[in-house]
């Protein structure tokens, strides 16, 4: 009965993405449709691993089988299956209904081990918050339930470098390292990356892609490798914030981050004061000093861009998460007197910020400081 009832469903959705025509809609409505499509594709995931889980319990190979059938490597199959068989509980419901994603539920499930109070939240947070920011904050529930010295330990029992080569022939590989080594490297590939792109701009040729600027950044320092003195030295900022709890920022002492937003160990503070190529620099700012800092220039004096990078270097559009290649946002248009102010800056990505700016979506914060994207003229007036 199940195998005839999930091959008329099939059927169904084949007919439906036939019928399907992307030209005729708006970019508003394809957004829609976006999340539509991912809504059944998370559901007929999470049904494909449950059936994966029986034919385990049954002998068979369900990691070749899901790779199989799925197209994917044997890596991601096995990263799938460990997902569901590791979700328990509320979030093995949620994972069954397809309302999780199998990275999402392994985050959540890991969490929800370190600290069972922890799960309904993490749950909630899921269903409207970006992917990032659901990991971050399962790392963090994971971080408050061990101590400094233990997270440090597991962050360094978790680093690896793996590659392998495409059917290109093109070398290809992924990397964890602990936060701060982490920043040095992004720091350095990210400043020679620039340097490509302003040479680039000044040629008045094609610009590569940023993508492909951090892969020749790459090249350029695995060629500098034992060079001496070559240069200007890479600076990592860590950021040691102090303002409200209930804004996250917690008392100098207590926490640590690079200018990305990573979690550096207080342990591995003092070897980060030690090395000449780090520089500490502590935004110990009042927050009602830095709200009062107001021009209508287009310019954004040192101190607010402090305030903001401390807040978190992050698109402030709920459920995006992407922290590379933002732009500072006036969330009020200047041409419309929008001040450059604090409580009228944002981060936000290539991609939000083109749509804010055609004007397809609006973008708001309510008394309570949390942030709205809707659609444009959906919100009633106020």
């Amino acid at each position: 009965m199940n195998e005839f009832l999930v091959s008329g469903v099939r059927r169904l959705v084949e007919k439906t993405a036939a019928d399907f025509d992307p030209a005729v809609l708006s970019p508003v409505m394809a957004t829609r449709a976006i999340e539509e499509w991912a809504a059944i594709e998370k559901i007929a995931c999470a049904q494909k691993l449950r059936a994966a889980t029986r034919a385990e319990d049954g002998g068979l190979d369900a990691e070749a089988a899901v790779a199989k059938s799925s197209g994917v490597s044997t890596g991601q199959a096995r990263r799938q299956t460990r997902a569901a068989r590791k979700a328990k509980g509320k979030t093995k419901d949620a994972f069954d209904e397809g309302k999780l994603s199998p990275e999402q539920a392994e985050a959540i499930a890991g969490a929800a081990e370190a600290n069972p109070d922890a799960e309904d939240d993490l749950l909630a947070l899921a269903a409207q918050a970006s992917t990032k920011e659901l990991f971050d904050e399962c790392e963090r529930v994971k971080r408050l339930a061990s101590d400094d010295a233990s997270h440090a330990a597991r962050q360094r029992a978790a680093r690896f470098v793996r590659t392998w080569k495409d059917a290109m022939g093109m070398l290809r590989g992924s990397f964890a390292l602990e936060p701060l080594p982490g920043a040095k490297l992004v720091a350095e590939l990210n400043r020679r990356a620039d340097r490509l792109f302003r040479e680039q701009s000044r040629a008045g040729g094609p610009i590569d892609t940023p993508e492909q600027r951090m892969a020749d950044a790459l090249v350029s320092l695995l060629g500098d490798a034992g060079t001496k003195g070559k240069g200007p030295r890479t600076v990592v900022r860590l950021i040691v914030t102090k303002a409200a709890v209930d804004r996250g920022w917690l008392e100098p002492g207590e926490k640590c981050e690079t200018a990305e937003g990573d979690q550096i160990p207080m342990t591995a503070v003092d070897e980060a004061l030690l090395d000449k190529d780090t520089l500490v620099q502590e935004v110990d700012f009042d927050e009602v000093d830095v709200r009062s800092i107001r021009t209508m220039k287009k310019y954004i004096p040192k101190r607010l861009r402090d305030a903001l990078e401390a807040r978190g270097v992050c698109c402030v559009v709920p459920g995006c998460g992407r922290t590379h290649n933002l732009q500072i946002d006036h969330t009020h248009e200047r041409r419309h007197l929008g001040a450059t102010e604090l409580l009228n800056l944002g981060w936000l990505c290539p991609y939000h910020h083109r749509l804010k700016t055609l004007g397809l979506y609006d973008l708001w914060r309510d008394d309570k400081g949390k942030w709205h994207w809707e659609p444009a003229r959906a919100r009633a007036p106020s």
